[in-house]
């Protein structure tokens, strides 16, 4: 069984499919340089599963992400919520930091720590925080934000850390061309849907789950690529498929859409010990 992930090796979701695949050997761990190509790795068939990020609790979602559910026909059947944290790395000690790489969503994760402390630094966004640590330990970069273990990988110095917001958390969905819904202890399903371009159309969607008494832990819209001005809108549900409450909801939203797409039912697996009110905390990037 192969599993594809943003790469490369050290990233987070590089962590995020080493722990939820933890019986895989590390050959099976496939990298891909972007987003886009772990989804295309996955419907060209050429790995079983592949593993994506899809919204962090400090800078929401990921829209690449987002975009590509829309469009590709692969579901998503589990969600990885890891806790992030972000050290600021150098190869050798230096007087000065004038460059620093990492990928946008690290930098804005970090704000606070840049902005107070290297508000000069000309800062180098790159594909991922694990290539932002390779680049940096070629000495093309003076520093780069990454995690413990891309530093550790790339025999980086740990300046400072962690240098991010606290209680950042990211989510990863695990996606596979193959519906194979499987229920947890914590369960959600996730749908796109738009709607009739008429006064309270969107309302009338949301009314459904009100009626069927379901939580909705997430609503997001995104450009539906089609004319200016239509949307599509993302919605996670707490409970799973096969209830009896998200079923019947689901057939009504459905007949009352003029879209409508199920991504996936599956569980939250947090693998992290500290993390256990993520539920609670993070849900409502």
């Amino acid at each position: 069984m192969k599993v594809a992930y943003l790469g490369p090796i050290g990233s987070y979701s590089y962590e995020a499919a080493r722990k939820f695949f933890a019986d895989e050997q590390e050959k099976n761990l496939v990298a891909r340089d972007t987003i886009d190509d772990v989804f295309e790795t996955v419907e060209e068939n050429e790995v079983e599963f592949g593993v994506v990020p899809v919204e962090n609790s400090i800078e929401g979602s990921v829209s690449t992400t987002l975009d590509y559910l829309l469009k590709s026909q692969v579901y998503i059947i589990k969600e990885i919520v890891l806790k992030v944290e972000h050290y600021l790395c150098t190869r050798e000690e230096k007087e000065q930091i004038l460059t620093i790489a990492s990928h946008p969503q690290a930098f804005s994760q970090c704000h606070d720590y840049l902005r107070k402390n290297f508000k000069e630094a000309k800062l180098i966004q790159v594909s991922s925080t694990s290539y932002a640590a390779r680049i940096c330990a070629e000495g093309e970069v003076d520093a780069a934000i990454c995690s413990l273990f891309a530093a550790q990988k790339n025999n980086l110095k740990i300046l400072a850390g962690p240098i991010n917001h606290e209680n950042n958390y990211t989510r990863f969905f695990v996606i596979s061309k193959n519906p194979n819904f499987e229920m947890g202890e914590k369960n959600k399903t996730s749908i796109i849907f738009s709607t009739y371009d008429k006064p309270g159309s969107l309302y009338k969607i949301l009314a459904i789950f009100n009626l069927y008494d379901l939580n909705l832990t997430k609503i997001e819209s995104r450009p539906a690529k089609t004319n200016l001005g239509e949307y599509v809108f993302f919605v996670d549900i707490e409970g799973f498929v096969d209830d009896e409450d998200v079923s019947d909801a689901l057939k009504v939203v459905q007949r009352k859409s003029t879209f409508f797409k199920l991504l996936g039912s599956y569980s939250v697996v947090c693998p992290d010990s500290d993390n256990k009110n993520y539920w609670m905390d993070v849900d409502g990037v």
